[in-house]
């Protein structure tokens, strides 16, 4: 009888899905106007309330189906294509073995494995994994409520500050991180690049739609590794999603400055305790790590406050800033204790909170 209590008292208190999706919307909204670079979080969002609804609904079926017994083979094949279809218990490679009945997409020896990795060389396979994440991101109530939340709120906030501040308000809010391009106090490895650019420009050496191709190249990393960090691991770990997102974003970016640390540093502490930190290959990559600051810093301070003409000097200790962050993000990937999160996700959805809001 208390267990049925405590199970009640839980469902009393826990907030539907739907109803969570739309605050996190109005919140990530409003942090999208006051910030641009949270939109970069979107989709994982959406992934991570797509499968939190599936989660109950897969709890709920499953609650359902055990007072049914002896079922056939038919029916439990039956059940395991809707969960490759439709849930989240199965991972990449046993999604890719689901698609082996594909004609174009069998493999022609039996030692070829369909687990060994992205599909890159069957076509039809990409595109049926396609297809099962638009239908969890684009058919699943939670993720449309939240996208749907988040840009009335992005959209109303927005045209609240141009009605009150006219132009100004879309200049300094949206346009100007389109445009932006710092010279100085810039770790970027772009920064030399940007630099010769300025002065060809001023020089009136160079024609704008030359260069604006080459400005949107290096988005197309950062685009990548957010795609799959969105779709690969946000449904599972969200906060270790949106520390390696933030840590991605920053590294490849054109502009940083020491303030985009912060960005991700105060992500760390929400997932500090599924990265094995004291590994020999954590240890190497954070000690490279700061041999590459330091060597930026008194390469930078040559340049800015002695004067000295040490610009690629600069632009190489940015280079060796990039590798380090770059090596440090494969050591933090490699060293994921994997069994904390499917410990965490064997719970419901808010039990976890509610469990340390209990103990504190």
């Amino acid at each position: 009888l208390k267990q049925e209590q405590s199970s009640l008292q839980k469902k009393k208190r826990f907030i539907p899905i739907p109803l969570r999706a739309c605050l996190a919307g109005v919140l990530h909204g409003i942090g999208i106007h006051c910030k641009l670079y949270p939109v970069i979080y979107t989709v994982s969002f959406m992934a991570n309330f797509s499968r939190q609804e599936q989660q109950c609904r897969q709890s709920e079926s499953s609650v359902g189906d055990s007072s049914s017994t002896n079922n056939n083979e038919s029916t439990s094949s039956i059940a395991t294509r809707q969960q490759l279809d439709q849930g989240w218990t199965h991972t990449l490679s046993e999604q890719m073995a689901y698609f082996q009945n594909c004609i174009c997409c069998t493999p022609k020896s039996s030692s070829s494995s369909l687990g060994g990795g992205f599909p890159w060389k069957h076509p039809t396979k990409v595109l049926m994994l396609a297809l099962l994440w638009i239908q969890r991101l684009f058919l699943t109530p939670s993720s449309i409520l939240f996208l749907l939340s988040s840009i009335a709120t992005m959209a109303g906030t927005t045209y609240a500050a141009v009605h009150y501040y006219a132009q100004e308000a879309l200049e300094e809010g949206l346009l100007y991180h389109f445009g932006r391009i710092d010279h100085r106090h810039n770790y970027s490895m772009y920064w030399y690049w940007i630099y010769l650019l300025r002065g060809r420009v001023a020089s009136a050496e160079v024609v704008a739609p030359s260069t604006s191709w080459v400005g949107n190249v290096p988005l197309i990393p950062q685009i990548l590794i957010l795609g799959f960090s969105s779709l690969g691991i946000a449904p599972y770990d969200l906060t270790f999603a949106l520390f390696c997102q933030t840590f991605c974003f920053v590294a490849f970016n054109k502009v940083m400055t020491a303030q985009y640390f912060t960005w991700y540093l105060c992500l760390l502490p929400l997932c500090s305790d599924r990265i094995q930190w004291t590994s020999r290959r954590m240890l190497l990559s954070l000690s490279l790590l700061l041999v590459s600051i330091l060597t930026w810093l008194g390469s930078a301070f040559t340049l800015e406050m002695l004067g000295w003409r040490s610009h690629r000097q600069v632009w190489m200790a940015s280079v060796l800033f990039f590798v380090a962050n770059v090596n440090l993000l494969v050591a933090i990937l490699n060293g994921y204790r994997v069994e904390k999160m499917w410990a965490s996700l064997s719970n419901t959805p808010g039990d976890g909170w509610m469990r340390k809001v209990k103990t504190t």
